[in-house]
């Protein structure tokens, strides 16, 4: 702590993060409806397709092919009309693959924070949704909306997970937000 409205972080690229697997990481939900049919019939494309042993890239490359049409238009979408419109932005790449790793029987939640990503001439950073998986006794990250990027590094600090899958889930949306930096300052590379 600088002073009471700066924080200083120093952060790793892949950090280990912590939390218990909690049975509804792996269930259906409104905004993660694995039993819907479009997001079966997706996820199906996936199983299906023998790629055991399964490995978390395997996933990420799956979204990320998938949704054929990324775009800013979209509110926050749940899963099946990401599998069936094939289009959105990080939340959308974010649903998207948590269903998808809840059918392959994953522990899966769908994380709110802001994304730092190094390029060769600058550092920048915004607001983002990702995944953790928990796989190998661990929390991992996969972020398929951000699988293309040619971005040296890409470092995840978290604000929230979205608590509430339910109808009423734009709360955890919004308590989310407020858990967001209103600012970052001074972005550089320690090394």
């Amino acid at each position: 702590i600088i002073d009471s409205n700066k924080l200083l972080i120093e952060m790793s690229e892949r950090p280990t993060f912590s939390g218990k697997v909690s049975p509804k990481y792996l269930l259906d939900s409104f905004v993660i409806d694995v039993s819907e049919k479009s997001t079966t019939e997706f996820a199906a494309g996936f199983i299906n397709s023998n790629h055991l042993p399964l490995e978390l890239p395997t996933l990420v490359a799956y979204v990320a092919e998938y949704i054929n049409q990324p775009t800013y238009i979209n509110g926050f979408n749940i899963a099946s009309v990401v599998a069936t419109q094939r289009s959105g932005d990080c939340t959308e790449y974010a649903v998207l693959l948590t269903a998808l790793a809840r059918s392959a029987g994953l522990s899966a939640r769908v994380i709110i924070g802001t994304v730092i990503i190094e390029e060769k001439e600058k550092i920048s950073a915004f607001g983002h949704a990702w995944v953790e998986v928990w796989h190998n006794e661990q929390w991992n990250i996969l972020d398929a909306a951000l699988y293309k990027s040619r971005a040296l590094k890409h470092f995840y600090l978290p604000a929230s997970e979205l608590e509430n899958e339910d109808p009423g889930f734009t709360m955890s949306l919004a308590k989310a937000t407020t858990l967001l930096p209103n600012k970052i300052r001074g972005l550089r590379n320690a090394n």
